[in-house]
């Protein structure tokens, strides 16, 4: 018998009975979660919110983003939502809200991540959206971690990290492999496309 991916086959319990499967709205809580926290460790990200490059609220708009990939798998079918979808998706938020254009490939490995959590979790899986989180949590408790970035060619590496009052041994030290390559795009605004009906297109970046 083929279970359906919405509702997990129940599992035996420590104590001999039956574990009833997870229930959709916390399907759905442990997704919102694991979008919040995959969000949080993109780099690009977490750039354009501490230098306000989305404006004064910027922080608020990364809370809204991930409310709107949420979203985004609400109201499509099952299985529309693929990485090259997602990926596509990201990158114009990015530019139309942050002004930043990402020229590295991080917008498809975050894509691919709440792809792979969407099938995790409908399964009800929340292992690595667990393990994620604790991750989150012990980065906040060290207060944070060095962030390396390049913003646009030409442009000299900055170093982004907190104040410490301790040493911290070298091995110790949080750095990103790679920094991400950002461009600020042009404060130019997509223009939405009116069609003979009224409705309004919006037009992918990458098919302008």
């Amino acid at each position: 018998m083929v279970t359906s991916p919405r509702t997990p086959t129940p599992q035996p319990a420590s104590g001999g009975g039956v574990l009833l499967p997870p229930s959709p709205e916390k399907i759905q809580s442990k997704f919102d979660l694991s979008i919040a926290l995959a969000l949080s460790a993109w780099p690009a990200l977490t750039l354009s919110v501490q230098n306000s490059w989305g404006g004064p609220l910027s922080s608020e708009k990364r809370d809204w983003f991930a409310g709107a990939i949420s979203d985004l798998f609400s109201t499509q079918p099952e299985g529309t939502v693929d990485v090259e979808y997602l990926e596509e998706f990201l990158l114009q938020v990015m530019g139309d809200e942050f002004e930043v254009n990402v020229e590295d490939d991080s917008g498809a490995e975050v894509a691919s991540k709440i792809v792979g959590l969407r099938k995790l979790t409908l399964q009800g899986d929340f292992g690595m959206v667990d393990d994620m989180l604790a991750r989150w949590k012990e980065r906040v408790s060290r207060g944070g971690e060095r962030v390396r970035f390049q913003k646009g060619q030409g442009d000299e590496e900055e170093d982004e990290e907190e104040d410490s009052d301790e040493d911290v041994e070298e091995d110790e030290d949080v750095v990103m492999e790679e920094a991400p390559n950002l461009v600020k795009a042009p404060k130019e605004k997509v223009v939405p496309k009116i069609d003979e009906e009224g409705f309004t297109e919006v037009i992918s970046k990458k098919k302008r």
